[in-house]
């Protein structure tokens, strides 16, 4: 649960830095921010995921065309994140097959390197890697 509120927490300070920043270089005014701030808080209660800010943002930002900014922070931060999570289980499993099989290491290695690749993917191409990723939280 402290986990949940944690990213509630963090949500709430990206949407202060962000107005805060919009406000420095004078692209909103005070009662503008405050405004969105304001939907933004009586909302944040909805929010369980990373998903559900940017949906929110979305959603926002059709009232708000401040907001298309920071939908378009939050998509690249999501795509960061999945990026990272993929490098981090493909990691993992080669750590673990690697004194057995290198050539499944390295073909694997290989394959995740390319930029437009996902997860399931390479645990469809790799079932090694997706009966690992079954395995693995």
């Amino acid at each position: 649960m402290t986990t949940t509120t944690d990213q509630k927490n963090q949500y709430a300070k990206s949407i202060c830095y962000f107005l805060a920043e919009l406000l420095r270089t004078r692209r909103i005014s005070l009662e503008r921010a405050a405004d969105i701030s304001q939907k933004m808080i009586d909302n944040i209660n909805l929010l369980d995921s990373e998903h559900d800010f940017l949906q929110l943002t979305k959603t926002l930002a059709q009232d708000f065309e401040e907001l298309i900014y920071l939908k378009e922070r939050i998509s690249l931060d999501i795509g960061v994140l999945k990026r990272k999570d993929l490098e981090d289980k493909v990691r993992q499993f080669v750590v673990n097959v690697l004194p057995n099989d290198t050539t499944l290491a390295l073909n694997i290695l290989e394959e995740a390197i390319k930029s437009d690749i996902e997860l399931s993917e390479l645990g469809k191409k790799f079932p090694e890697f997706g009966q690992f990723l079954t395995k693995t939280p």
